[in-house]
């Protein structure tokens, strides 16, 4: 920290960015990063912290709930402002007459939105819903979990993603201006609302 703090004195109103590891150990329980950000604090450096998820985790959505827990734990053990960020969202496609425009699967709009703001009933459908889903659910205590996931994300609503598609110019605008806006850099400048999912919108983000 001794050495940090040195490299880290000639700038002042300059933009830092740390890309961390993504061993997601060291954000959920490790204390390394907890008390990096906190000497980080104590040098007067505004800090927000970002929590990419790939767009790929829309492909299994007990998967994808297991990183909303993560990023769930994450915030709570970091203690700091935060963005979490849905990544590649350009692999996503809502034309189901070009499945080939998107590698991580056809999406519409309305099923994207359920995985940006996170809807528990997702991974609380009937049980043999399909075939995947019965073979995974159709143990009770398997089910009773998640029922308590879908309980614990109802009680603490933490999580929503911003769409971030490294292809569109309006995509990166709108996430940077919110972390922007979370650390207060730029105090006089209000965030990008990103696109609503609404008729349309979900193709400019392509």
């Amino acid at each position: 920290m001794d050495w940090l703090e040195e490299e880290l004195g000639g700038y002042e109103d300059d933009y830092l960015i740390f890309d961390c590891p993504g061993q997601i150990e060291l954000y959920t329980h490790h204390p390394f990063l907890p008390t990096l950000v906190r000497d980080l604090q104590r040098m007067s450096i505004r800090v927000c912290a970002t929590y990419l998820l790939e767009s790929q985790f829309m492909e299994d959505k007990y998967k994808f709930f297991a990183g909303v827990l993560s990023a769930m734990s994450a915030m709570v053990n970091l203690e700091v402002p935060w963005i979490n960020i849905m990544s590649k969202m350009d692999l996503v496609t809502s034309n189901s007459d070009d499945p080939a425009s998107g590698r991580n699967g056809i999406r519409k709009r309305k099923d994207v939105a359920r995985y940006l703001d996170p809807d528990p009933l997702l991974i609380a459908a009937p049980l043999g819903s399909t075939p995947s889903d019965l073979a995974t659910t159709s143990n009770p205590k398997f089910h009773a979990l998640n029922q308590a996931i879908v309980q614990l994300i109802e009680d603490h609503p933490l999580v929503s993603f911003l769409p971030l598609d490294l292809t569109n110019s309006d995509s990166i605008e709108t996430v940077l201006s919110h972390i922007d806006y979370t650390m207060q850099y730029g105090e006089d400048e209000e965030p990008k609302e990103p696109h609503d999912l609404d008729e349309g919108d979900f193709a400019d983000m392509e």
